[in-house]
C-alpha cells in the first residue's frame, strides 16, 4: 500500500499545477507522510513478523510519536546500539521521516496556514528520496537494525 499512497500523493500536486486545490495540497502533503509512516511499518513487520494477518496486527500498533522520537535520535547517530556505522541514508531517512510528519500535520491542523504547490511538490519529493534511499539502504546490516529499533520502541517499549 505504501508504494500506491506514493503514487496518489505524486498525483494529487500534479492534477492541477496552474491552479491547486487546498484539499489536494494538503491530503498530498499527508499521503506522502503516510506512504513513509506505512513503507517503514512494511518493511520491519514483513521481516520480523510472520504470519500475515499477525503482520496487519503488529503494523497497527506503531505510534508515530515513539517513530518520531527514534528517528530524532538516528538524524545525528553515527553508530547503532550494535556498534555498527549508520548510513547517511539512514540518517536521511531519519530526517526526512520527522520532517515530513511535521509537514503532514501542518497540513492537516492549521488550516488558516495556506499550503502552496511548491509547499507540497517538495513533500512529496522528500518521500520519493527517502523510498529511494531505503531502496539503496535496505540491505545494509545497520538499516535493518535501525528497524529492529523501530520494532522495540513502538511495540514492546509500549506494549498495549
Amino acid at each position: 500500500m505504501h508504494q500506491d499512497l506514493l503514487n496518489l500523493a505524486r498525483h494529487l500536486v500534479d492534477r492541477n499545477p496552474g491552479a491547486p486545490i487546498q484539499a489536494d495540497l494538503r491530503r498530498a502533503v499527508s499521503t506522502a507522510y503516510y506512504a513513509v509512516f506505512h513503507l517503514l511499518i512494511s518493511e520491519t513487520v514483513t521481516r520480523y513478523i510472520v504470519g500475515v494477518d499477525f503482520q496487519a496486527r503488529v503494523g497497527r500498533s506503531f505510534v508515530h510519536g515513539r517513530m518520531k522520537d527514534l528517528c530524532k535520535s538516528y538524524v545525528s547517530k553515527q553508530t547503532n546500539k550494535l556498534g555498527q556505522a549508520v548510513p547517511p541514508q539512514v540518517r536521511q531517512i531519519a530526517f526526512d521521516f520527522v520532517a515530513l510528519q511535521t509537514a503532514r500535520h501542518r497540513a492537516d491542523y492549521h488550516l488558516g496556514d495556506t499550503v502552496t504547490h511548491v509547499q507540497a511538490d517538495t513533500e512529496v519529493m522528500r518521500a520519493e528520496a527517502l523510498f529511494l534511499d531505503w531502496d539503496a539502504v535496505q540491505a545494509n546490516p545497520a538499516a535493518l537494525a535501525f528497524l529492529q529499533d523501530l520494532f522495540c520502541k513502538c511495540i514492546i517499549d509500549h506494549p498495549e
